[in-house]
C-alpha cells in the first residue's frame, strides 16, 4: 500500500511537471503550469488543468486525482520537479507528451511524514492532452518508476 501511494502520488505530480516555458505554445503552457501548481503545491490550479473526463491507466479519475494531489501537496514542505527527454506529438485537438520526471522534496516533519514520503524519485510519463473549455488539459497519463 505504501508503494502503491507513493507511486500513485509522485506520478500524478509528475503529470504537471515541466520547468521552462517554451510561449506561444499551449500544450507547453498546460505543463508550465501544472510545474508551477506543483512548485507552489497549490491543487486547486493544479486540478485546474487536469480534464474532467481525466482517467489514469491505472483506472483512476480526476476525482482520485484531486484527491491524492492534496494529500501529496500536503505533505511536503518543499517540492521540487525536473523533466528531461520531452517530446511532444501534436494534433489540431490532441497531443502526446513523454518525458522522464525527477521529483525532490522535504517532507513534513509530522506525523511521521519524513520517514514515510520519498526524498528522490523518478519516472517516464506517457500522456494525453486535449482541449477543454478554451484551455488544454491533462486527459490521460501512464507512468513508470525509473529503478
Amino acid at each position: 500500500m505504501k508503494i502503491v501511494w507513493r507511486w500513485r502520488a509522485a506520478a500524478l505530480v509528475a503529470i504537471w511537471s515541466f520547468s521552462c516555458s517554451r510561449g506561444g505554445d499551449p500544450v507547453r503552457e498546460c505543463l508550465d503550469d501544472l510545474v508551477k501548481a506543483t512548485h507552489n503545491r497549490d491543487a486547486s490550479a493544479f486540478v485546474d488543468r487536469v480534464a474532467a473526463d481525466f482517467q489514469a491507466a491505472d483506472g483512476s479519475s480526476r476525482v482520485d486525482a484531486e484527491r491524492l494531489v492534496r494529500q501529496y501537496f500536503a505533505g511536503y514542505e518543499i517540492l521540487d520537479v525536473t523533466v528531461r527527454d520531452v517530446t511532444i506529438e501534436k494534433a489540431e485537438s490532441a497531443a502526446r507528451v513523454r518525458f522522464r520526471a525527477e521529483l525532490s522534496g522535504q517532507p513534513r516533519k509530522i506525523g511521521g511524514l519524513d520517514s514515510f514520503l520519498p526524498r528522490a524519485s523518478s519516472y517516464d510519463f506517457d500522456m494525453r492532452l486535449a482541449p477543454e473549455a478554451g484551455k488544454w488539459k491533462v486527459a490521460w497519463a501512464s507512468w513508470t518508476p525509473r529503478t
